[in-house]
């Protein structure tokens, strides 16, 4: 049974809904945040009938329209965004008595959910993985990979506890810690004539042909930026979500890429030449966030410090997250 709480003319109203199903909860703010029956799907991974039934099964049991739909937008209605906010708080209670369930002494265990960008996610949290699995063995870490621009949502809509992001972060909702500051730089073939240099300008690449990440991570807004400062739009001849094959269509000589700096070493001797780019230089700043007024459990509040010690970012003080 779930109970939900409204206050109406200053008095506390109790409504039982005993047929909701925190499955259900979890599909509408699912949909809510994603604000897309074809995205919530892959995320849940359901098919998407399954989710339009869920939600159509949640809209007859309260007997409102939560959704407008349209052919191409998906937007809460005004009972719609009543009943986000109490489903937030509910789940937030759920999480809540789940800790309070799991938080015992003794050595740590439980789950840890992380999502992580997948390029980032990569150059850095390999020692801190290694690190917080020694520490705590018992805990399982479950890490998830997205885009940037959709790892706000996967923390608001409750799938996630603890995100890495990109860039300047505003958003009230959220807690935010300096993580990491990051040089974007460019990487070629050996074989480019621009191999060697020990640095290169914007002006000298402004006609290369590029290869990219997909057009959904964020990284991509900041070079077009830095291509728009010299008012020209880059020459993008082929995109992957792939590391690896990155790298490898780099390395075939289909174009250039830029890339954050920790990304590529010269140890490695693979064919590539990596050189810092100038005008304008690129800076990422990466931060760990967190809901707002949603408290951490012991396991996470666990990962977190770890993070927070073992980042590359000069750490001062750990921040005090009672």
């Amino acid at each position: 049974m779930i109970i939900l709480w409204f206050y109406t003319d200053h008095r506390l109203l109790l409504m039982l809904y005993p047929q909701l199903t925190l499955r259900e909860l979890h599909y509408f703010m699912a949909v809510a945040t994603q604000g897309s029956f074809s995205r919530t799907s892959d995320l849940l991974h359901i098919s998407q009938p399954s989710l339009s039934m869920g939600i159509r099964s949640l809209e007859n049991k309260l007997a409102v329209r939560l959704f407008e739909r349209t052919h191409k937008t998906i937007t809460l209605t005004e009972k719609g965004k009543t009943f986000f906010h109490h489903a937030e708080r509910l789940l937030e209670a759920e999480q809540n008595l789940h800790r309070a369930m799991t938080d015992e002494t003794g050595p740590l265990k439980g789950t840890v959910h992380l999502a992580l960008p997948p390029i980032l996610g990569a150059i850095y949290f390999r020692p801190i993985i290694r690190q917080f699995c020694s520490l705590y063995p018992d805990v399982v870490l479950d890490i998830e990979e997205y885009p940037s621009d959709r790892l706000i949502t996967q923390l608001l809509g409750h799938h996630t506890n603890i995100a890495a992001l990109v860039g300047p972060v505003q958003n009230r909702q959220l807690r935010t810690f300096p993580f990491a500051e990051e040089e974007l730089c460019l990487l070629m073939a050996d074989s480019h004539p621009l191999a060697g240099r020990t640095s290169c300008s914007f002006t000298e690449i402004l006609e290369e042909k590029l290869v990219l990440m997909n057009e959904d991570f964020k990284i991509n807004r900041f070079i077009a930026e830095a291509f728009a400062h010299h008012g020209v739009t880059p020459q993008v001849t082929g995109r992957t979500s792939d590391t690896t094959l990155l790298l490898t269509m780099v390395q075939a000589g289909i174009g250039l890429t830029i890339i954050p700096a920790s990304f590529h070493s010269p140890a490695q001797n693979d064919g590539l030449h990596c050189c810092p780019l100038r005008n304008p230089t690129i800076h990422v700043t990466i931060s760990l966030a967190v809901r707002h007024n949603s408290p951490l459990s012991k396991t996470e509040d666990a990962w977190l410090q770890t993070s927070l010690s073992v980042r590359p970012y000069q750490q001062r003080s750990l921040p005090d997250l009672s």
